[in-house]
C-alpha cells in the first residue's frame, strides 16, 4: 500500500511537469514554406508596415489581425498565443498595380490563403480582387498565377 502511495505522488509530480514541458515547446511550426522564386518583375515584402496603407487596411477588414513572418500565431485550432493570432503573413508582392498577400491561416484545417488587390494610381483604395486557398506545396504557383488574374472586383 505504500508503494502504490508514493507511486502516486511520484506520477503527481511529473505529470504537471510534463505538461509544462508540452507547452513551452508547442505549438511548433508544423509546416516548412517553400522559398518562392520571384516571378520577374515582381517587388517582394516581407513586412505589413512595408505595403500601402490602403492595403494593410483593406486586408485586415477582410482577414483581421495577421501577425509578422516568422511570429508564433496559432496553426491548430488549439489557442495558445492569443485571441485572433491565426494568420500569417509568409510575403507580400506587387507588380505595377497589382498586389499578391500570401498568408498562414491556423485552425482546425490549417491552409494558405493568398489575396489579390488592385491599387488604382490615386491610391485611395485598394480593391479585392480574388482568394485562392493554397497548400505549402502550392503556394507559389498560385500567387504567381494572382500576379496575372483579370482585374474585376470580387465580393
Amino acid at each position: 500500500m505504500a508503494r502504490k502511495i508514493i507511486l502516486a505522488i511520484i506520477v503527481l509530480m511529473l505529470v504537471p511537469t510534463a505538461f509544462v514541458g508540452v507547452v513551452l515547446v508547442w505549438p511548433w511550426d508544423p509546416v516548412a514554406l517553400p522559398k518562392c522564386p520571384l516571378p520577374s518583375g515582381v517587388s517582394a515584402f516581407r513586412r505589413l508596415d512595408d505595403a500601402p496603407p490602403e492595403l494593410v487596411r483593406a486586408l485586415t477588414q477582410r482577414v483581421g489581425e495577421i501577425v509578422p513572418v516568422g511570429a508564433r500565431f496559432d496553426a491548430t485550432d488549439v489557442v495558445f498565443i492569443g485571441p485572433g493570432k491565426f494568420r500569417r503573413l509568409i510575403f507580400i508582392w506587387s507588380r505595377n498595380n497589382r498586389w499578391v498577400v500570401a498568408t498562414e491561416r491556423g485552425g482546425i484545417a490549417y491552409n494558405d490563403p493568398i489575396f489579390a488587390f488592385e491599387i488604382e494610381g490615386d491610391r485611395r483604395e485598394a480593391v479585392f480582387l480574388r482568394e485562392e486557398i493554397a497548400l505549402p506545396g502550392s503556394i507559389c504557383s498560385t500567387a504567381s498565377g494572382l500576379l496575372d488574374v483579370a482585374g474585376s472586383p470580387a465580393s
